[in-house]
Parts: structure tokens; C-alpha cells; sequence
């Protein structure tokens, strides 16, 4: 009996500047070649959509009273856009990136997704949030996934190629 193929697919991400990214792309799988794609793109949250993640993470789950709900709506609104718009930083901004797309999109439940960044990066960009326009699902906040960082007791493990930063997978 032959066991299922392993993919890893691998986001490290480097602050280039003020609200300025490079995204490194890599898919390394039993199923054929290495393949890389690199993207670089502006991002930012403000204060005040930072706060309304905040409240809507911690604080809507414990007070779900009226007008809770209806702010709720938004703030998973707002969500569903930057996952999108994060999705189009990374997978169509270039031909590499999403020939790597393609390869992964109908395997996605066996494709394990690590996010590299420094301490420091890793709140820039909120890679939980990426999501598939096309089927307007979540890439990782879907059954069976987590999106955390890997567990240990002290923190985000230490990626083992880039030993200065730390990854998260799902």
C-alpha cells in the first residue's frame, strides 16, 4: 500500500520596508520538482481594523449581545477581503506563483502551509486570513486545520533554514 504524498508549502516572508514585502514561495513535494515563485507587494493594517480583529477574536465571543452580531457581520466581511487580496499578492501576481497554485489547488487537505517570519513580521501579515477567491473558502480556518504556532511551550518553533525566524503552519 503506497502512503499519500507529502507537500509542503512555504510563505517566508521579509519586511523590505515601510508597509513593503517580499514573499518567498516554495512547493516541495514527493510529486515532482522543487518549484519557487517570489512576489513583492505593500501591505498594511491600520490601528483601527487591528482593534476591530482584536474585539472580534477575543472579545464578541464572550459579550455576543446586540449590536455584537451585526459588527460580527463586518468584521468577517472586512476578513474575507484581505484574505482575498492577500491570496492575490501571493498566487496571482506571477506566472510562477501560480503554476505552484495550480499544483496545489485540487490537494489542498495534504498540502501542509508554513508561514517563515521573523517575530517581529509575523503580525504584518495575517496569513490566517488567505483566502481562495474563486471558492471563497479559507485556506486555513477550515475543518481540520490549525493555524498556530507549532507547539511548543516556549513560542513559534525556530524554522531550521532561516534560524533568526520563526514559523507557523497548518
Amino acid at each position: 500500500m503506497s502512503t499519500p504524498a507529502t507537500s509542503t508549502l512555504r510563505l517566508t516572508q521579509t519586511a523590505e520596508g515601510d508597509d513593503r514585502y517580499r514573499v518567498d514561495i516554495t512547493l516541495e513535494n514527493d510529486r515532482g520538482p522543487r518549484q519557487t515563485a517570489t512576489t513583492c507587494f505593500s501591505f498594511a493594517i491600520g490601528a483601527a481594523e487591528r482593534e476591530r480583529l482584536r474585539w472580534y477574536l477575543e472579545d464578541y465571543l464572550q459579550y455576543p449581545d446586540d449590536p455584537a452580531p451585526k459588527l460580527a457581520g463586518e468584521v468577517e466581511e472586512w476578513m474575507a477581503g484581505v484574505g482575498r487580496t492577500l491570496f492575490g499578492h501571493a498566487f496571482e501576481s506571477s506566472r510562477d506563483a501560480e503554476r505552484i497554485w495550480a499544483r496545489i489547488y485540487d490537494r489542498l487537505p495534504d498540502i501542509r502551509v508554513e508561514i517563515v517570519a521573523t517575530v517581529r513580521e509575523a503580525a504584518a501579515i495575517p496569513w490566517e486570513l488567505l483566502r481562495d477567491p474563486q471558492t471563497d473558502a479559507p485556506l486555513a480556518l477550515r475543518p481540520g486545520r490549525s493555524c498556530a504556532p507549532s507547539p511548543t511551550r516556549r513560542g513559534p518553533r525556530r524554522c531550521p533554514r532561516h534560524p533568526r525566524r520563526s514559523a507557523f503552519c497548518w
